[in-house]
């Protein structure tokens, strides 16, 4: 069975049905070829994050003409998606599930600062990236640094910045803006109140004078892994501000990509990629479209959900609290993959979603017949428009997701 199209060469295994009796029967694939806009959702430890490093591995294992003009790119606020690189090691083939281990060529990159702490990690951790200060607007720096533009060091702060882009034009660093403050007629306290926010910027390891652009990271057939958790160091208001950039950034270059693409349509030629189509991956989906209020990620991210179909933009989020997600997401979203979910609010949310279908039953019918177990979930998409049973297929590479058990730490015998 395949969800959401009719290729089975550009489909995904995913998983097998599961009966009422626990038997798994069918294999269901899902469709790769089109865009999608997925949502993974489910109480803690249901199997989420395993869900989107199936749908991942299955994205590098297409065929390589496919591959060669699409990017995975995934957002990794927790740091865990590194794995994928490693095979699983616990058996040889999982012949129930017909599968083999295996690890898959990932780039995984994280703040460039921060390379000490990474240092034991680099056979992991290939990369660093950093970001140009002058790619952010007063707005931004204001979120950022967590200054309310009713307080003194805002408009401090917007003098510097604008001092420094007519001096040193878009290359400047936070250490140029932290001597400009020292250097300011402004009152002392003002001063030491901005020049502490600068040097914890500093720190996060994000910012410089001469390292690439995010935007740059992107390329056809890679699979590239942001690690957002930078090692603890990155707090959710710089994850969502990168987010939000890097977000903004591919969609208008793939949507420029496409206009390009249909032109060479029009005159008689083969559409050339030149930005590759790219799958968009994303944890803890709530915390950067939060429902209520707005970070600098939530725009970007419902532009990307209304308008990438067109220029073949993916997105598959997985959030443990679909309620507190951005209904504007939640209501574009043509697969929602429901792990097991409690009663309240989120169950209400996606019980919203799934009323859309002509024959579905309340949510708490389905989570009554879930197993309680990680990994089996209902699928709906809105082509099949039926809910789906699914145990999700074991990974093929190491999972890094699951939780720390004492066990783990205690010698056998």
């Amino acid at each position: 069975m395949i969800i959401g199209g009719n290729s089975q060469e550009l489909s995904g295994y995913i998983g097998r049905k599961f009966m009422n009796n626990g038997d798994l029967t069918d294999k269901i694939y899902l469709d790769l070829n089109k865009p999608h806009m997925i949502t993974v959702c489910g109480k803690r430890g249901s199997g989420k994050s395993h869900t989107l490093g199936v749908i991942m591995e299955e994205l590098m294992s297409l065929p390589g003409q496919a591959r060669n003009n699409l990017t995975g790119l995934v957002i990794d606020p927790m740091g865990v998606y590194w794995s994928l690189q490693v095979e699983k090691q616990r058996e040889k083939k999982n012949q129930q599930w017909d599968i083999n281990p295996s690890g898959y060529p990932i780039k995984v990159y994280y703040p460039a600062g921060l390379e000490e702490k990474y240092e034991e990690l680099k056979h992991y951790f290939h990369e660093g990236f950093e970001l140009y200060p002058s790619e952010l607007s007063v707005e931004e720096w204001l979120y950022v640094l967590d200054i309310e533009e009713t307080q003194a060091q805002a408009g401090l702060l917007a003098q510097i910045l604008e001092e420094a882009k007519e001096e040193f034009g878009q290359y400047f660093g936070i250490i140029d803006l932290i001597e400009k403050v020292e250097t300011s007629a402004e009152s002392a306290n003002i001063k030491d109140a901005l020049h502490r926010r600068l040097e914890k910027a500093k720190s996060w390891g994000v910012f410089s004078s001469s390292g690439s652009k995010l935007d740059e990271i992107i390329e056809g057939n890679e699979f590239i892994v942001l690690d957002l958790s930078g090692a603890g160091e990155l707090p959710w208001n710089v994850r969502t501000l990168l987010t939000g950039i890097l977000v903004k950034k591919i969609y208008n270059k793939r949507s420029f990509d496409r206009s390009r693409e249909e032109i060479q349509k029009i005159r008689g030629g083969k559409a050339n990629v030149n930005f590759p189509l790219v799958w968009l991956f994303l944890d803890e989906g709530h915390l950067f479209a939060p429902s209520g209020k707005s970070v600098p990620s939530t725009n970007p991210l419902v532009e990307w959900v209304r308008q990438g179909r067109r220029p073949g933009l993916s997105l598959v989020m997985a959030t443990q609290q679909p309620g507190a997600l951005d209904n504007r997401i939640l209501s574009q979203c043509d697969t929602l993959v429901i792990h097991h979910l409690t009663a309240g609010k989120d169950s209400d949310a996606v019980e919203d979603k799934i009323s859309e279908l002509h024959d579905a039953k309340k949510i708490s019918y389905y989570m009554k017949n879930i197993p309680k177990k990680p990994g089996y979930a209902y699928i709906m998409n809105d082509e099949s428009e039926e809910m789906i049973p699914i145990k999700i297929r074991p990974r093929r590479s190491w999972d890094a997701g699951g939780s720390a058990k004492l066990e783990e730490y205690v010698e056998d015998g």
